[in-house]
This record gives C-alpha cells, structure tokens and sequence, in this order.
C-alpha cells in the first residue's frame, strides 16, 4: 500500500513539476538566447561571381532569444522538419555570416545536419 501511495505522490510531483519546468526553459531561452552548436553542410547563394559551392562547417554561436521564438513557434504550429531547420540556418545567416552588415545578399541553406545540440 505504501509503495503504491509513494507511485501516487511522485505521478502527481512530476505532472505538476515537469510542466512548469518546461515553460521556465522556453521563458529563459527566449529571452535570452541559448548555444547553438551544429555540424552541417551549408549552402550559400549570393551575387554573380561568388561561390555557393556548400561547405561543412561545424559551428558554435550564440543565438538571440529571436531564434528560441521563432523555433517554439514553428514547433507550436506544427512546422515540418524542413520549416525548423531553416530557422537555425537563416538565424547563422544573420548573427555568423552577414554579421555587422556584411554580405547582406547572401542567402544561406542548411543542406544537411551531421549533428546539433542546444544548450539553454
């Protein structure tokens, strides 16, 4: 009887707790941001005379809390894999490789993901 209590208890902590745990991480990453580290091979497009040739490319930067909306809320509307992953590419674009006003023409794809983590 007692263990069956204690199963009872710890059900109902962890459908209480898990939630609210959940939601803090999602506040936290999309106000601040989180650690994007990814190996995959990019592709680029941009003006006449520049390579597009894709490149692997393993990266680590840190992304702004824009990235961790965007991602819930693909996620939320039912997104597809494709639609969520062009969101981490299109983020990289923008904070890793038009930094500071630099190629802004340049378009970049994620071609293929070896691997990606998340830290919050």
């Amino acid at each position: 009887m007692a263990k069956a209590n204690a199963r009872k208890v710890e059900q109902a902590v962890r459908a209480a707790w898990q939630p609210r745990v959940k939601k803090r991480v999602r506040r936290d990453a999309e106000k601040n941001g989180f650690t994007l580290h990814i190996a995959g091979t990019f592709g680029f497009s941009a003006a006449a005379g520049s390579t597009d040739d894709p490149r692997r490319c393993s990266i680590t930067q840190r992304m702004p809390g824009e990235a961790a909306q965007a991602l819930y809320a693909a996620r939320d509307a039912g997104a597809d894999q494709a639609e969520r992953e062009q969101i981490p590419a299109d983020a990289l674009g923008e904070h890793c490789f038009r930094q500071g006003g630099r190629a802004r023409c340049l378009d970049v794809g994620l071609n293929d993901i070896a691997w990606m983590d998340l830290e919050l």
